[in-house]
């Protein structure tokens, strides 16, 4: 079979124009892509670096830690802040209090939250929406304006120095949780439950069978929120508790900075880092779920 002899045709004018542009196109989105990831890393850089400098002090000596110019990097690797840390006097009863009062609170508030939340989203009744408005105002009211009536009334009742006042108010609800569940409660279809209350369903099972499936998201971002602030919580313990027994974590660092002053730094940062190394494992593994659930929130109001 004969080869053919003719040569392939160049390609028309504005064909080439068009592949030209297409390149200068891509290498446009390519350079643009680093220059917003390099944006990127230079506004997380200030975030990162005292989280960094954190991480490098709890493993330092404390005469490494003090010394001028500061070293960037351990020299040399000790664990002996770690152990200070862990040993010092109560961590254990820290760790179960802590525990049992972030345990408590997020269960607390995810369920009565939800249960409150739902009269005010998909059943009608008189005087309904007066009663959100003072939930609104509770959310907007600043909460030191209620902290004195409310030490006196936890000191009336007997509660001071237990841990009763910092987990029994999470069987109330919370506003802004109240809110936010609300919110995603009345993107949901009326129809669903209209069909439900047509084939025999009462509210009860509504709620449990039909809302509760579908506003998981919220219900997972109020439990990650809750477990964020109880955890976090300084205010509150050192208000409400008198006894070293009760301290929560948050507490420790207080109760060990009175104890030995501030000469042992590197235990202080070492305690520090344990003390956020729940939350940050919590946020990398459910931040897709934290921003789905508030983002799903405002779909309708």
């Amino acid at each position: 079979m004969a080869r053919s002899s003719e040569r392939p045709t160049a390609l028309p004018k504005w064909a080439a124009d068009a592949r030209k542009a297409r390149a200068r196109a891509k290498r446009f989105r390519g350079g643009g892509r680093v220059a917003r990831h390099a944006v990127l890393i230079a506004l997380a850089l200030p975030f990162v670096i005292p989280f960094y400098w954190l991480i490098i002090s709890a493993f330092k000596t404390n005469a490494d830690l003090t010394s001028l110019p500061p070293t960037f990097w351990p020299h040399p690797w000790t664990l002996g802040d770690l152990h200070d840390a862990v040993g010092i006097s109560g961590f254990s009863d820290y760790v179960r209090n802590t525990a049992y009062i972030t345990i408590f609170n997020v269960i607390a508030t995810v369920v009565s939250s939800a249960i409150i939340a739902y009269p005010f989203a998909r059943i009608r009744f008189r005087g309904r929406e007066v009663l959100f408005a003072f939930v609104l105002i509770t959310l907007i009211l600043p909460p030191w304006t209620t902290l004195i009536p409310t030490y006196y009334l936890y000191k009336w009742i007997g509660w001071l120095g237990t841990l009763r006042p910092l987990t029994w108010p999470a069987l109330t609800g919370n506003s802004f949780f109240i809110f936010l569940l609300r919110q995603f409660m009345m993107s949901i279809p009326f129809d669903l439950s209209d069909s439900a209350r047509i084939d025999g369903c009462s509210e009860y099972r509504i709620f449990w069978h039909i809302i509760v499936p579908l506003v998981k998201p919220a219900l997972a971002t109020t439990a990650l929120f809750t477990f964020l602030w109880t955890y976090n919580d300084f205010f509150n313990p050192l208000i409400f508790l008198n006894d070293p027994s009760n301290y929560t974590l948050s507490l420790g660092v207080y109760q060990f900075v009175m104890n030995h002053g501030v000469a042992n730094v590197g235990a202080m940062m070492a305690y520090a880092l344990i003390l956020s190394i729940p939350p940050i494992l919590l946020f990398f593994f459910a931040q897709r779920t934290m921003i789905r659930g508030v983002t799903m929130s405002g779909l309708k109001f």
